[in-house]
């Protein structure tokens, strides 16, 4: 099985310095300017992530994608200690192992999986 399903995902950000900080302090993910309004990470394992500069994220209103950790319960913490917050605590899934839900500091809600 692959180990990144999603190709490619973008998230609309207000504060583009923010939001690279968050995501960096989060999951060491090293987002540098791309273009006008745009940063860009790429893994190099078949997955980039773009930050888009938007003028208003409406919560609730952005696609959830979960990003598989080892950790759920350590990312937890760094999501809180970077200013995001948890939306779901952390929650079984039976058989294929736990998510949580939680918010980045602009207010998009996305995924932590960790599998058993």
């Amino acid at each position: 099985m692959a180990r990144q399903v999603i190709g490619h995902v973008e998230i609309p950000v207000k504060d583009l310095d923010k939001s690279q900080e968050f995501y960096r302090a989060v999951f060491g993910w090293d987002l540098k300017p791309f273009g006008n309004g745009y940063y860009l990470f790429n893994s190099r394992e078949g997955m980039t992530i773009g930050l888009r500069k938007s003028n208003e994220v409406k919560a609730g209103n952005t696609t959830i994608f979960h990003i598989h950790v080892d950790d759920i319960d350590k990312h937890v913490d760094l999501v809180k200690a970077a200013g995001g917050s948890i939306f779901r605590e952390k929650t079984v899934i039976p058989v294929y192992g736990w998510y949580a839900l939680f918010t980045d500091i602009d207010g998009n809600i996305m995924g932590l999986f960790q599998s058993h």
